[in-house]
C-alpha cells in the first residue's frame, strides 16, 4: 500500500485555518454578521442612527437579511424585532462579556 506524503505541519494548519475559519464573523453566524454590521459604534446595542439605518435597510429588501426578524409580519421593524438581531450571548444594555466580577482593584471577586 502506497502512502502519500503529508504536506508539513505549518502548511497544513495554515490551510485547516483558511478553510474552518474564513473570517472571524463568519464563524459567529448570521445573526452576529448583521449585528456587527449595523452596531456601528460597537458599544454592545444597536440605537440611535443604527435603528434607522436597520429600517432603512428592512424597508429597502424586506426579504432581505432582516425578513426572518419580522415576527409579526407587518412589513415593518419594531424596537423588540430589532432587539432580537442581539447575537447569543451577548447581554443587556451593551453590557461587555467578562470572566466575573472585578473588585476595584482588578481582582476577580469570588461567587458564593
Amino acid at each position: 500500500m502506497l502512502m502519500k506524503k503529508l504536506p508539513p505541519p505549518t502548511l497544513f494548519i495554515a490551510l485547516l485555518a483558511a478553510v474552518a475559519l474564513p473570517g472571524a464573523s463568519a464563524a459567529e453566524g448570521p445573526k452576529a454578521k448583521i449585528f456587527a454590521k449595523y452596531d456601528a459604534n460597537k458599544n454592545g446595542i444597536i440605537d440611535g442612527n443604527e435603528i434607522a439605518a436597520v429600517r432603512k435597510a428592512f424597508a429597502a429588501e424586506p426579504k432581505g437579511e432582516f425578513a426572518g426578524y419580522d415576527k409579526n409580519t407587518d412589513g415593518k421593524l419594531d424596537d423588540a424585532e430589532i432587539a432580537a438581531i442581539k447575537p447569543p450571548g451577548a447581554k443587556k444594555d451593551g453590557e461587555k462579556k467578562s470572566g466575573g466580577n472585578k473588585k476595584a482593584d482588578g481582582h476577580t471577586a469570588e461567587k458564593k
